[in-house]
């Protein structure tokens, strides 16, 4: 059986499963929603960070113990609304359409409360070494994967509630969040309650600006995306990486966290044509296709060391070179990668394994970190060989 029908078939096994589960799961970051232990971390943030890690950590699934729920996220039903859009697109199935519409009125209906504009964030509390986040707090990235799902769904449907649902999401980004500036240039802060500078959450969010202010005409959204991404443009290093954030506490890099980057970089290109910016997104390609892959289809977490060993990795990593095939032909490494997930991670039972670290595989199901993405991946394979095959004589 070729490894196109393979995907096909785990792709259907995947959906079965997706359906059983009503699309609701959990997160790994989502141990503070215990009822039991709620008190303990209320505006606490040591405890909070320890106890999430503990939960989060651990091969056991502490989840049912702990009786917290399965549960909708906004990232997870975005990135299921992107992949019906695909599979519609591939297959032409009505059924497909029907699911992605289900997907983007439950967006429209769901935005985090107290705000003026569209946004979204994470179904539960959320403590980290910088800030505390309450249930629902709004979040720059989550409110670009929702807003990005809502354009191509636009797009699909020409509805204008989606278009203007996502120009509302840009309000909130220039409006809503903090904005750090360095000589000429702007950093937009990862929610309205902190004033971090992480380099994916920004330029994810110039991308969108930049997209808008194209397809709109917005002149507004173009100056504020030009100078967010100056701002990570800069801080690029020598060898085309970018740490996570600008704190010391943020000096990692990682696969996932640097294909944002790549995609964000890209999108902001085809919106805005900017010289200099292509040259800075080859470099950061090349250190990419460098330091997250083996020649196996393994990919790396962290780009100095192998463990741990995470599905969401290998699904963005197919994701992103699908997205930057325009750059190169990526159709050997990308049948490796698959090959690799589904040797590691594929259950045989309609869901992927969380990851595997030197103590063993954590066979949690996560919904939104895992099962959405990696259904997301295999679409864009399949879409992606669609295309291939077109170009072939």
């Amino acid at each position: 059986m070729s490894l196109e029908h393979t995907t096909e078939t785990v792709l259907n096994s995947m959906e079965n499963y997706l359906e059983e589960e009503k699309y609701k799961g959990w997160d790994p970051h989502d141990g503070l929603n215990s009822p039991f232990l709620s008190s303990l971390w209320e505006k606490n943030k040591i405890p909070s960070i320890l106890f999430l890690q503990l939960v989060k950590r651990s091969h056991l699934n502490l989840r049912p113990i702990l009786n917290i729920p399965k549960s909708y996220n906004p990232k997870g039903i975005a990135l299921f609304l992107e992949s019906y859009i695909l599979k519609y697109k591939i297959f032409k199935d009505q059924e497909s359409l029907t699911k992605a519409k289900f997907f983007a009125e439950w967006l429209i209906n769901n935005y985090s409360k107290g705000y003026s504009n569209n946004c979204w964030g994470y179904p539960f509390d959320w403590a980290n070494r910088k800030f505390f986040a309450p249930k629902w707090t709004p979040n720059i990235v989550v409110t670009v994967f929702c807003a990005n799902a809502l354009l191509n769904y636009y797009s699909l449907t020409k509805n204008k509630v989606y278009l203007d649902s996502v120009k509302s999401s840009c309000n909130f980004i220039i409006q809503d969040l903090h904005i750090t500036k360095k000589m000429d240039s702007i950093c937009f802060s990862y929610t309205p309650i902190d004033k971090t500078c992480i380099h994916n959450a920004n330029m994810l969010g110039s991308s969108l600006l930049a997209k808008i202010g194209n397809i709109s005409n917005i002149n507004e959204y173009k100056e504020y995306a030009i100078k967010s991404m100056n701002f990570s443009a800069k801080s690029q290093q020598p060898d085309g990486s970018w740490f996570y954030g600008e704190d010391q506490s943020q000096k990692w890099i990682d696969s996932f966290h640097t294909g944002y980057n790549l995609m964000a970089f890209s999108s902001f290109i085809k919106a805005i044509d900017t010289p200099d910016f292509k040259n800075i997104l080859t470099k950061g390609y090349d250190f990419y296709k460098k330091k997250f892959f083996l020649p196996d289809g393994t990919v790396k977490y962290y780009h100095n060391k192998i463990y741990p060993l995470d599905s969401h990795s290998f699904a963005h990593a197919i994701i992103c070179l699908h997205q930057l095939s325009y750059l190169e032909d990526n159709h050997k490494l990308l049948k490796r990668i698959i090959q690799k997930l589904f040797s590691l991670f594929w259950s045989g039972k309609g869901y992927f394994y969380y990851k595997k670290n030197n103590f063993g595989t954590v066979k949690t199901p996560f919904m939104r970190w895992t099962q959405a993405w990696i259904f997301l991946s295999l679409f864009s394979y399949l879409d992606y060989i669609r295309n291939h095959n077109q170009l072939i004589p």
